[in-house]
């Protein structure tokens, strides 16, 4: 019986998610390479960094392994259920965004009210659903416009796309890659980008209030909640409608490479106050609670939280090798 595209999706995500060799590592790294080397070709470039799968995982360096996490799997369960339940052999609004994707300002907007298909197989909710990167640059906030402009610009000029372009062929560049990996063979195609920038100063204002944010919170018996809410890259530049917590990318994940010296000597001071003042049990604790109900699930893969302690013993001594 002939799969439809949500279908498609669930199957090689968590394909995706069981072909953990180290050509997939070595691919991941060449990805997050290449997208520091075109930041640092913008001069106004103040740095990068990561957040998400797999800096939660991998070393600094990039380096390590990548367990199978059966969070991600029962993610994809839950789409391939939808799917199959929804009685449609071909995926509704594959036809819509062929007759309509170009006149789209973005994937919400027009889809969200759209009353012909349920929430969860909506185009935005289906493409969360495949691997992608998460990157950030940082520049100043007078610099903002010209550098979106720039960054745009070279990362399509050297293959990299987002998925709110053309989901349908992300979809299909991504059975390509997912064969490539399973077939011993480094794919030629890139992981579809999920971009943001967001100015230093505010960048340097987050990281100095991680510190006052965490003990008023332990004091308060509360949730600690930092609001990031960047220009991100979907078919142009955007500030979406909900924002990220910022608490919880700074514990689990923020990985960065070139930082200005004076912003990473801030990061370095207070995860280095941080990782003393607190007990990993209390920082393991701030983990989960700032992040969604999926992180607890995720976490049950023991070589995460393993990845989570290391990172906290790290931030305990000086460490300026970047990237």
């Amino acid at each position: 019986m002939e799969k439809n595209l949500a279908e498609i999706v669930a199957e090689n995500s968590t394909e995706y998610e069981k072909s953990n060799t180290e050509l997939k590592r070595q691919y991941i790294a060449s990805n997050i390479i290449l997208y520091n080397d075109i930041v640092a070709t913008i001069r106004e470039s103040r740095g990068s960094f990561g957040t998400g799968y797999p800096f939660y995982i991998l070393n600094s360096d990039l380096t390590g392994s990548l367990p199978v996490i059966g969070e991600q799997i029962r993610y994809n369960n839950e789409l391939s259920d939808y799917a199959k339940h929804s009685g449609d052999k071909k995926w509704r609004c594959e036809r819509c965004l062929e007759t309509n994707g170009d006149v789209m300002v973005d994937l919400k907007t027009v889809c969200k009210q759209c009353p012909n298909i349920h929430d969860e197989l909506k185009p935005r909710k289906l493409i969360n659903r495949l691997p992608d990167l998460d990157m950030w640059m940082i520049c100043d906030k007078e610099n903002m416009a010209k550098v979106a402009n720039e960054l745009k610009g070279k990362l399509e000029a050297n293959g990299f796309t987002t998925s709110d372009v053309d989901p349908v062929k992300t979809i299909y560049d991504m059975v390509e890659i997912v064969e490539s990996i399973k077939g011993n063979k480094m794919p030629d195609k890139f992981l579809p980008i999920d971009t943001h920038l967001i100015d230093k100063v505010t960048m340097h204002n987050l990281i100095c209030e991680i510190p006052d944010i965490l003990e008023y919170c332990t004091s308060h018996d509360q949730v600690p909640h930092l609001e990031i809410n960047p220009l991100s890259l979907r078919k142009s530049w955007q500030k979406d409608d909900v924002g990220y917590n910022f608490v919880h990318d700074y514990l689990s994940s923020l990985t960065v490479f070139n930082w200005d010296e004076d912003l990473k000597h801030d990061l370095d001071e207070t995860r280095q106050y941080v990782a003393k003042k607190y007990s990993m049990d209390q920082l393991y604790d701030f983990l989960i609670k700032t992040g969604p109900s999926s992180v607890q699930r995720r976490h049950e893969t023991p070589e995460l939280k393993e990845a989570f302690e290391r990172r906290v013993e790290s931030w305990k001594e000086d460490n300026d090798r970047e990237l």
